[in-house]
């Protein structure tokens, strides 16, 4: 997710096993006991404790990528993936897996090793 968010919207939106980073390189992510831990990138210090200038960063959360075979096998079994290209910012969802590599050459324009080498994401929601 490359959307920046408030501190508010970033603790709705982190799931468990998710990671949220700051615009000034600070880290965060639920624990086993659901507190939030912050750590800093720069110094690799942590903390348990939210302060006022954590609350004003903005935040976005990191996507969990996968690996092409896993994105596959969950297309295969019926959940939405996303393909992210490194030649742009953006992403190319799909839904169905009987005519992915069709899709992939003439939609996106992406060659078959170019689309095998993007990140994935399998969609959260659909988990």
């Amino acid at each position: 997710m490359e959307t920046w968010l408030t501190f508010g919207e970033m603790i709705d939106n982190l799931k468990s096993g998710q990671i949220a980073e700051s615009e000034d390189g600070w880290m965060a992510r639920w624990d086993n006991y659901n507190r939030l831990l912050l750590k800093s990138k720069k110094t690799g210090g942590g903390r348990q404790s939210i302060f006022r200038l954590d609350v004003e960063k903005k935040w976005r959360i990191i996507p969990n990528y996968v690996s092409f075979v896993e994105a596959m096998n969950a297309l295969k079994d019926g959940y939405t993936v996303r393909c992210y290209p490194e030649n742009d910012g953006g992403y190319i969802e799909f839904n169905e897996a009987d005519s992915i590599k069709s899709i992939a050459e003439s939609w996106t324009g992406l060659s078959w090793s170019e689309f095998l080498a993007s990140k994935w994401t399998i969609l959260e929601d659909d988990l």
